[in-house]
């Protein structure tokens, strides 16, 4: 009997090992999504309004062609990019479009601090932009090349979109 006690006990000691478990969480936050704000409206002031007529805008808001050059509405496009988060990267993408009358063609600055990209970044390209280390507001000019589709009736405002996608890489 000494010796099945014994056993039993010995069994008993060997399959109940000490062991320990516990469960931790792994956390993460979610970066915030840029906001983009329209900081002045693009305007590319009066053109000629028979189909065909194109004007052009430079990145200095200069217009050439078929627009009146002295129209004091003529402004170039801004959009900021605010809420950032230092050091994150960015593709930014600025795409012009059509509409029943007009065809808008963008070509865009990255204008921060007062640089700009004298060379312009054409329409629909993907551009990679890392955020300084302040997470300081991105600045956009966005100017480009406008065209009439179908003739205009004079005097009457035309309008087309372009838009500014921004994504995280």
């Amino acid at each position: 009997m000494k010796r099945i006690l014994t056993v039993t006990m010995l069994t008993l000691a060997s399959t109940s090992a000490m062991a320990a478990s516990e469960t931790y969480q792994a956390t993460v936050t979610a970066l915030t999504e840029p906001t983009i704000t329209e900081v002045a409206a693009l305007n590319f002031g009066s053109i000629v309004p028979t189909a065909t007529s194109s004007c052009n805008m430079d990145a200095t808001g200069t217009v050439t062609g078929e627009c009146d050059v002295s129209d004091v509405n003529i402004l170039i496009g801004e959009v900021s990019l605010t809420d950032l988060t230092a050091n994150t990267a960015l593709t930014v993408t600025v795409s012009g479009s059509s509409s029943a009358n007009l065809t808008f063609d963008a070509d865009w600055d990255v204008n921060s601090a007062g640089t700009g990209n004298a060379d312009g970044i054409a329409d629909s390209i993907a551009t990679n932009i890392t955020v300084d280390g302040s997470g300081t507001t991105i600045t956009l000019d966005v100017y480009g090349d406008i065209t009439v589709d179908t003739g205009l009736t004079s005097g009457n405002s035309y309008t087309v979109d372009y838009t500014v996608d921004v994504v995280f890489q």
